[in-house]
Parts: C-alpha cells; sequence; structure tokens
C-alpha cells in the first residue's frame, strides 16, 4: 500500500497545532524558541545555506557571529511558523493587542484615490500578523498573492484561515489577471516582493550582490498608475509587532519601462536590506537566495 507523505506531514501538522493551541501563544513563541535550538543542531535542514548567505551578506563579520546569527535566525522562523498556526484561533482583540503600526494614515490616503494599492512585503518578521492585522480594518478590500505549497493538504488549510475577514487568496499562477482586477475596483493587493527571480532575469544588489528578482510588481505598477506602498513587520523583544509603512520616490526613475522596474525593484530591495541589517535574524536566509 502506497503511502501518502502529505497526509502524514499534514497529520504532524495538525497534531503540532493541538499541542500549540493548549500552550497558548505566550508559551508557545517560548517553547519555539528552545525548538528553534535543537533544530538547528540536530534537524540542522538548510542550515549550510543559511550560514553561506549570511556570510555573503556580512563578509565583515567573524563566524562566530555568523553562527549565532544562524541560531537565532532559526529560533525566528520557528516563532513564526507557531504563530502562523495560532494566528486563525486568536480573537481579532488579541492579534491588535500584538501589532503596532507606524502609518497606517497612508493606507487609507492611497485606498480613498480609487486607483488601487500594492502592499509590498517581504518574508522578514512575521508577514502572516500583516495579512491578520490589516484585512479587517480594509473591510474586504484586502488581496493576498500567495505560492501553493508543496504539501496541497497545508496549501488548504493556509487559504482557508487566510480567509478571516474576507481576505482574497490570489494563488500564483492566475495571479496578473486577479491583481488587475482588484487595483480596478481600488482594492490593496499584498505581495512578497522578496522572491529569487529567473534565471535569465535582471541582477540588482542586494547586500553588495547580484541578486535575481522578479520585476513584475514593477510592472504592474508602472502600467497601471496604482498605489503604492512597502509594508514590513519586525518582532520585537518582547514578541510584539512593528508594523512600518514606507513610500517610494518615483521621480527620478528612468523614463524607459525596463530602466523603471529595475529601479523600483532597486529602491524596494534598499529599503529591505536596511531592516534586514537592523534584525538580520529576522529575514528568510534558508532559501538560495544567490542560487546563480
Amino acid at each position: 500500500m502506497k503511502i501518502d507523505k502529505n497526509k502524514i506531514e499534514f497529520f504532524l501538522f495538525r497534531f503540532i497545532l493541538s499541542l500549540l493551541k493548549k500552550l497558548g501563544l505566550k508559551r508557545a513563541r517560548q517553547f519555539a524558541t528552545k525548538i528553534g535550538i535543537f533544530i538547528y543542531y540536530f534537524i540542522p535542514i538548510r542550515r549550510s545555506i543559511t550560514i553561506a548567505n549570511l556570510k555573503k551578506a556580512f563578509p565583515d563579520k567573524s563566524s562566530s557571529e555568523i553562527r549565532s546569527i544562524a541560531r537565532r535566525n532559526y529560533q525566528s522562523i520557528t516563532i513564526t511558523f507557531f504563530e502562523l498556526m495560532l494566528i486563525p484561533h486568536l480573537s481579532q482583540d488579541e492579534i491588535d493587542k500584538q501589532v503596532f503600526i507606524d502609518g497606517i494614515e497612508l493606507i487609507n490616503e492611497k485606498l480613498q484615490k480609487g486607483k488601487g494599492l500594492i502592499l509590498l512585503t517581504a518574508h522578514y518578521g512575521n508577514w502572516e500578523f500583516i495579512i491578520a492585522y490589516l484585512a479587517p480594518k480594509l473591510e474586504g478590500k484586502f488581496n493576498v498573492l500567495i505560492k501553493p505549497q508543496r504539501n496541497p493538504y497545508i496549501t488548504k488549510w493556509l487559504e482557508e484561515t487566510r480567509h478571516v475577514a474576507h481576505t482574497k487568496i490570489i494563488p500564483i499562477g492566475v495571479s496578473i489577471k486577479s491583481i488587475y482586477q482588484a487595483l480596478n475596483k481600488g482594492e490593496a493587493v499584498l505581495i512578497a516582493g522578496d522572491q529569487r527571480g529567473h534565471v535569465d532575469g535582471p541582477r540588482l544588489s542586494f547586500f553588495n550582490q547580484p541578486t535575481a528578482y522578479y520585476t513584475g510588481t514593477a510592472a504592474i505598477v508602472n502600467r497601471t498608475k496604482c498605489d503604492l506602498l512597502v509594508c514590513l513587520i519586525k518582532r520585537e523583544k518582547d514578541f510584539s509587532y512593528k508594523m512600518v509603512i514606507k513610500t517610494i520616490d518615483f521621480s527620478e526613475f528612468p523614463s524607459d519601462e525596463e530602466g523603471w522596474k529595475n529601479a523600483f525593484t532597486q529602491s524596494y530591495i534598499k529599503i529591505l536590506e536596511q531592516h534586514v541589517k537592523d534584525s538580520p535574524e529576522q529575514y528568510f536566509w534558508m532559501h538560495k537566495l544567490w542560487k546563480y
């Protein structure tokens, strides 16, 4: 009889979720810091990739400093994962108490123009709290672009939980038409713009490394003239979150479309890099960012 690996993974996922629900958010976070260290030392999935990326990003740091950031990175990612599982089981009041936002008035101002709004984020801090915090406040005008997980059961669970407060899910693959439709209706679309780009795509600078980035978001902004805000969220020492809203100045960008897209994407990367430098352990270093 063929064993369904995806079902086994999802069973373990649900088992961990049941345990975390019993612990509650505070104790689950404390538990995550211990589990993160355990994974780093005894189940070192992608540890070599993480350390290699950190060495490239921070060539002036010693080996011990790099290893320290890597260990804390495993703790941060574990906290993020546990929080993601628990967010659907938190009340909106509990979620709101977790997040402090600087610049929410900018979001409201942009949406009132009716041009549509892209919120450009990254895999930094816990981006899921952006969804949980903002969606109810935008009254059904909040869309999220997502990449399906390898495990279809977990993908379905994520989609169901993200539908909270009428969040609209836009899967990658059918995304362009749906994004245009949302923007035409004057809605907001949250996009994580730090995915590794195509091997034949443009190379931009991230931590002084030539890095492949997709410029699709830049193309949408350029063509639709919608509004754009960079939205990043950082975990504080007390496990609360600070959400920061940034603008990008388009005035000095090249007039040709390709140059405009590259300049836009580089401006976003520069903002992201500044935040990552502040708390490098909170970035998702585990993917092959500099694969080619």
